[in-house]
Order: structure tokens, then sequence, then C-alpha cells
């Protein structure tokens, strides 16, 4: 299609809840979109407002819808989840006749988008369909393929797979971004997506008054903030800085542990940037960042959640990264382990890499003009 440069675009774009990467993946191509063309987004997430404020800027604007507008995996902390309950909410959702959903139908009707961008909402993509506008996802996969494994022990949620199988494939344009779990014939591969850093790393520690000499490790949960056992020997590791995610308003310090609010004012990608490790559940905008910026990996990985093989098997080929227990990152026992990975530390190489934000936002506006 011939480019129109006076031509201003319109996407929808759905995001999934089921954590922050999805949103955190989303986010860094937009921003890229929108240095290439004049475009608004219409913004459909349960994920919360000021998540996308947060991570888009203040200089890209946007309208934002909140949706349930995925299911993914109905959590029971960030290690745990139900399966019944999944394909309890499963049942309602995948009618598609909720007000909400009508209402978001309309939107995009009025808003004369061109088309919908998916990550990974099986919604946007029937909507799509169902007003005759192109569909594009980016995934590293989708819920479909997840909820295979558990169709023996669940036969119930076969139909499920079968719908979700035909929505996924009725895509106009799939971007799948590394490291994804099951390559399609139609889908077009592009390197990690992360987000881009905004402040150096001496910079970051400053604001959060860490001497440079210290050992900064950076603990995470997925987005789904958990107390983990404070070991004493941690607390008198004054060498050791652990930032940990929690459910404070503000960020506070106790001595060497420094408690960070969920709506954190650090940019997180320079978190990850300035610590020395990254510690705990890995998912895909986890290792994504850690790829990006060079920072190891002590890693724990959810056994009955398909995609942590993948994303372990990219880890150890493609970062400095070991692999923890949950029990380990739990009790905090892997600070000497946190020490010496440290020391392995390949920081500054980002700058020799292809990031997946530009790549995907070429093959979207290509796409779409």
């Amino acid at each position: 299609m011939d480019r129109d440069l006076g031509k201003v675009l319109s996407l929808a774009v759905f995001v999934s809840d089921h954590g922050f990467g999805h949103g955190t993946r989303i986010c860094a191509v937009i921003r890229e979109i929108k240095k290439r063309t004049s475009c608004t987004f219409e913004i459909f997430s349960g994920l919360p407002e000021w998540f996308f404020k947060q991570n888009l800027g203040s200089d890209l604007s946007f309208n934002y819808h909140e949706i349930k507008s995925d299911v993914g995996l109905i959590q029971r902390g960030p290690f745990k989840h139900s399966i019944k309950a999944t394909i309890r909410s499963l049942d309602e959702f995948l009618e598609f006749d909720s007000t909400e959903i009508i209402d978001a139908q309309d939107i995009i009707s009025k808003m004369n988008c061109n088309a919908v961008l998916a990550d990974i909402s099986p919604l946007g993509i029937h909507l799509a369909k169902k007003l005759s506008i192109p569909s594009i996802l980016v995934e590293n996969f989708t819920w479909d393929w997840i909820y295979q494994p558990y169709s023996e022990r669940h036969p119930e949620i076969r139909s499920i797979i079968s719908f979700l199988s035909e929505i996924y494939e009725s895509v106009d344009l799939l971007i799948q971004a590394t490291p994804f779990c099951n390559k399609k014939k139609h889908g077009i591969s592009i390197p990690p997506i992360s987000r881009s850093l905004k402040i150096k790393p001496h910079l970051v520690r400053s604001k959060l008054n860490i001497p440079k000499e210290s050992h900064m490790f950076l603990m995470t949960t997925g987005g789904i903030t958990q107390e983990l056992q404070i070991d004493s020997d941690c607390v008198e590791k004054m060498n050791c800085i652990f930032l940990q995610s929690s459910d404070q308003k503000e960020i506070k310090r106790i001595g060497n542990i420094i408690y960070l609010p969920t709506k954190s004012p650090h940019h997180y990608p320079d978190l990850v940037n300035a610590s020395d490790v990254v510690v705990g559940k890995v998912g895909y905008g986890t290792l994504a960042e850690c790829w990006a910026t060079g920072t190891p990996l002590l890693g724990c990985y959810r056994e009955d959640f398909r995609e942590s093989s993948t994303l372990k098997a990219y880890a150890e080929k493609n970062l400095i990264s070991e692999e923890i227990t949950i029990n380990a990152f739990e009790h905090m026992t892997w600070v000497e382990q946190a020490i010496n990975i440290s020391n392995r530390s390949d920081k500054g190489t980002h700058q020799l890499k292809i990031n997946g934000r530009s790549t995907a936002a070429d093959l979207i506006v290509e796409f779409i003009n």
C-alpha cells in the first residue's frame, strides 16, 4: 500500500493483563510506531491506566478503556494458578457478549480504527473480524498453545482450545517476538522486544542512595507482589542492597532492603540496567530486559507453565543466567550465588543489539499504510 504522509492512522490496541509483560512489550512497540507515523491509540485492557501513562510517557497521548480483554490463567500468587477457575472464567468470557465488549466494538467503529493490534488478547482479534478491519498479533505464545497440556486432565478445555486456535489463526499480520514458543509458517520472527532506557545507571543508584561499590539486586515476582522471607544473613550483608516490589504506596527503605511500590516512580528498565543481578520469576518482560541490558539473571521458572522451558533455554544460551528454585528465591538463600554471577556481567553490549520493538513498528506501519 502507498503511504499517505498526511494521513493520521488510528489503532485499537488490546492488551492482556496476565502480568505486566504483555503490557510493557506493546508499550515499547507503540512508542516506536509513534516515531514513524501520525497515529492515535485506543487502548483496551484490564491493566490500570497509570501503567500505560507511565510506560508510554507524557509525550504520547492515548484513550484508555478499561475492559477485561483476556483471561489467561487465573493466578493464586506469582507461581500458582487454578485451571478450574480459568476454565470457568473462559466459559463466560468467550461468549463475547458483555456490555463492555459491545461498547468496545462501538468505540472501534466510531473512531474509524484502521486496524486492531493485540498482545495476546483474543477479544481484539475477534472484534476486528466482526468489523472487517485488519488484525495484528504480537506474541511469543498464544493461549490455545498454553492450555494444551491441561486438556488430558481437563477435557472440557478442548473446545476452548479449538475456539481460540481459530481466532489466532485468523490474524492478518502475525509478529512472533523471540523467544517465541511455537513457530508459525505465516509468522514473522523478530528479535526480543524490550523498553528503551531513560537514564544512566549511576543516576538510578544516586536517586536510591545506593553506593557504587554495593551489589544491587533487583527481585521480581512478575507484577504480582509477594512478601519474601528475609533471611537475617541478607540484612547483615550491608554491601548488598535488595530491591523488592511491594504493596507500599511509596518507596520504603529498611536497612539494606528497599521496598518499591508497584506504581514506582523509577522506570523499570533503568532499574534492571542499574542492577548487578535480577533475581526471581522469569517472564518474557524480565528476560527481554535482562537480554537488552546485559544484566545477569538468577531466575526461577514455573514447571507447570508451558512457556517456561522456552524462556529457560533462551536464557541459558543468550544471557548470563543461572537457575534457582522457587523455594530458594522465596527464602532468599541465593545471595552468594548472585554475588558470584554478577562478576560475569556483560554490561554495555546492549548497544550492539537490534531490538524487536523497532522491527515490529516497521512491520506494523508498513502493513497499515
